[in-house]
């Protein structure tokens, strides 16, 4: 009896044990499973650590963004585009700083880490966004931008174009859009998708040289912008161009010799050969008075004024100007980053129209006896300069067409379309 009594209770406290291990057990597993949700749940400390590691990386980028910005702003309140570039370029890991940054490179948009994206005006104020995938959208493609309607045209004084009559540039209902660029920091450059038959815009003379530039990006500013999502319109220029051009492309440019000239290259004119444009004076590669060119003045494509100037020309004792002038007939499609098998869409988007449009760029062309100062312009297969005007005085009118071009931040999305993308099945933007 005693000792099955014993055996008895030998099983009920192997089964008490067996019954604590298994509380044990599941107690364990109920703890390791807090611990874990803890560690590494949606809001465990692993994750908590992680997104206050983003914040932190989020936070620094950004303020070395502003300080960037900060350290560039000049006594006239405004950003010095060139030290600009310089600080940008001290921060790790930024995307999207241009080789050169003029006043139709704002608003310009960076990315920090491939994530933190920023947005700078010319008055230093920054804005900042994520960064949306551009996945499924290729250059040449179609995209439904609209703008805000106008009613009435720009009005463009002859007082400020220098051509002998005032002009009207109304705005052009249902143009269509297409990628020109898709940028490293996620912005996305659209251009008209061609340049408008019944916008023809006159400039003329010194008073069209000086203006020409803001007032082309003015025009499409007024008629080409959308409020709603923040995008200011502006004409296309050089820069846009040569942003696609690869090496080869650049190599021609540079070897390009125009009356003995070569691209980059100086001539001094005297005398009664001396007059120059008033912006001249402030443009890189000029010399008024000196041998020794300008290196730190405004480039081809900036505005150079705030607003139109009445200022027209002066007269140097020797006028020494840099050959910025070239011409590339039937611009073959090699010289674009695009090119594949004998073909590139970005010079079909730019060349392709039929019709020739301003470049919102400046140049200047060396003659054995003059200088001529002019604005850029598109034709059918080529890129030109049109002589407004002469150092000797003399004076031309050129026309041609308007053509815009806005930029998509980076954080402003678009909708893929589905099937093939064409002008009738355009990719969305949405905000």
């Amino acid at each position: 009896m005693k000792k099955e009594e014993n055996r008895k209770k030998k099983d009920f406290a192997k089964g008490i044990t067996l019954i604590a291990l298994v509380i044990t057990i599941i107690v364990l597993l109920i703890l390791a499973g807090v611990t874990i949700a803890t560690l590494v749940g949606e809001n465990g400390i692993l994750s908590k650590a992680t997104e206050a590691s983003n914040k932190t990386e989020e936070k620094n980028a950004e303020e070395e963004v502003k300080i960037a910005v900060m350290g560039s702003i000049g006594t006239n309140g405004e950003l010095e585009n060139d030290v600009l570039k310089d600080n940008l370029n001290k921060i790790e890991n930024i995307s999207g700083v241009p080789e050169e940054i003029t006043d139709s490179s704002y608003p310009l948009t960076v990315t920090v880490e491939g994530k933190y994206s920023y947005t700078i005006n010319k008055n230093g104020s920054i804005g900042k966004g994520e960064v949306v995938s551009r996945e499924g959208i290729k250059v040449g493609d179609y995209v439904n931008y609209t703008y805000d309607p106008k009613t009435t045209g720009y009005s463009l004084l002859a007082t400020e174009s220098g051509y002998t009559s005032n002009q009207t540039i109304n705005q052009k209902s249902g143009m269509k859009w297409r990628v020109l660029n898709i940028h490293e920091n996620g912005t996305v450059d659209l251009i008209a998708d061609i340049a408008s038959t019944d916008q023809i815009i006159y400039f003329q003379g010194a008073l069209g040289y000086n203006n020409g530039v803001y007032l082309l990006n003015d025009i499409c500013k007024e008629l080409y912008s959308n409020s709603t999502l923040g995008i200011t319109a502006r004409s296309v220029d050089l820069e846009d161009i040569e942003e696609q051009m690869n090496e080869t492309g650049i190599a021609a440019r540079d070897a390009y010799i125009y009356n003995g000239v070569q691209y980059g290259k100086t001539k001094t004119y005297t005398g009664n050969y001396a007059y120059y444009p008033n912006l001249y004076a402030k443009e890189k590669g000029s010399g008024i008075d000196t041998a020794e060119v300008n290196t730190n003045g405004i480039g081809e494509s900036d505005n150079g004024y705030t607003s139109p100037t009445t200022e027209t020309s002066t007269k140097a004792t020797s006028l020494t100007v840099t050959q910025t002038y070239y011409y590339l007939d039937n611009t073959p499609a090699n010289y674009f980053k695009d090119y594949n098998e004998s073909r590139s869409t970005v010079r079909d988007i730019l060349f392709n129209t039929g019709t020739t449009y301003w470049l919102a760029s400046h140049d200047v062309e060396c003659y054995s006896t003059r200088a001529t100062f002019g604005l850029r312009y598109v034709s059918i297969d080529y890129f030109n300069g049109s002589r407004l005007f002469n150092s000797d005085g003399t004076t031309g009118n050129p026309a041609h067409r308007l053509r815009p071009i806005v930029s998509l931040r980076a954080n402003i999305k678009i909708e893929v379309c589905k099937g093939e993308n064409s002008s009738t099945n355009m990719h969305e933007i949405s905000k």
